[in-house]
């Protein structure tokens, strides 16, 4: 069975997909006065998690498909780095 630092993979998925759920819920709603536009707030609502459920995703199809799980663990982080841009975007 393959792991990550010791860690079977299923696992990790699944310590993936609780993160990413208590993401959704944790994440600070906008305030009253806030400026933010409709996409930059779902955006930086989302992406988080949604970059932790693909990462979970990886993990799960790396033993049945290495190739999907490269693929999924790429776009996971394609979608961590325009959640990391959005959060400079919305910190200026």
């Amino acid at each position: 069975m393959t792991t990550l630092f010791g860690i079977p993979l299923p696992i990790v998925g699944f310590l993936c997909f609780i993160l990413a759920a208590i993401f959704i819920y944790v994440w600070p709603k906008p305030g009253n006065d806030s400026t933010r536009g409709l996409w930059l707030n779902m955006g930086l609502h989302y992406l988080h998690p949604l970059a932790w459920v693909l990462l979970g995703m990886a993990a799960f199809l790396q033993n049945r498909s290495p190739q999907a799980a490269i693929f999924t663990a790429a776009l996971g982080g394609l979608a961590y780095l325009f959640f990391i841009i959005l959060l400079i975007a919305n910190k200026k």
